[in-house]
């Protein structure tokens, strides 16, 4: 969601959060956070469409680059959340940790599933995946609308695979 598109009062509340600036080790330097739960509802709307944005943990934030008209962005590195304002910047200008967001993984399943994924069929999809995503968003799709797509044909991928 664009900052154009968000009520004044929403903006005013996401840029008034305790951010820490320029950031190079989210481990090393960001000891603040704030929790998604604490949101009222309609802010939990509009952070569930920023995009996400996932990397490896010791990632310099100084070398990402975000798209600058996005204003604000979720990363996720080495398994946390960080809710990201660029103010109009193309790197992650302001970063604070966004607890209790995300989905909740039970019993490892996630780990033990992309340890039975063959290498190149792990690049493969992460290409298809990278490539649709970003011909969707210069078609201006919201960030829910991608999800919802995706999830649309994951489930008919996993329908014909049944069969």
């Amino acid at each position: 969601m664009k900052v154009k598109a968000l009520k004044e009062d929403i903006y005013n509340k996401l840029v008034s959060l305790d951010y820490h600036r320029k950031v190079n080790f989210v481990d090393e330097e960001v000891t603040s956070s704030v929790d998604f739960k604490s949101f009222d509802e309609e802010i939990r709307q509009v952070i569930n469409t920023f995009y996400v944005h996932s990397f490896k943990s010791g990632i310099d934030l100084m070398g990402v680059e975000l798209e600058g008209d996005q204003q604000f962005h979720i990363l996720i590195i080495g398994g946390t959340y960080y809710l990201v304002d660029t103010q109009g910047y193309n790197y992650p200008r302001y970063i604070i940790e966004l607890e209790n967001f995300g989905f909740e993984i039970e019993d490892d399943y996630i780990e033990r599933m992309e340890g039975l994924i063959r290498i190149a069929d792990d690049q493969i999809f992460n290409s298809v995946v990278k490539s649709l995503v970003l011909e969707l968003r210069t078609e201006d799709f919201s960030q829910e609308d991608i999800l919802n797509f995706l999830q649309f044909k994951l489930d008919m991928a996993i329908e014909a695979a049944s069969k």
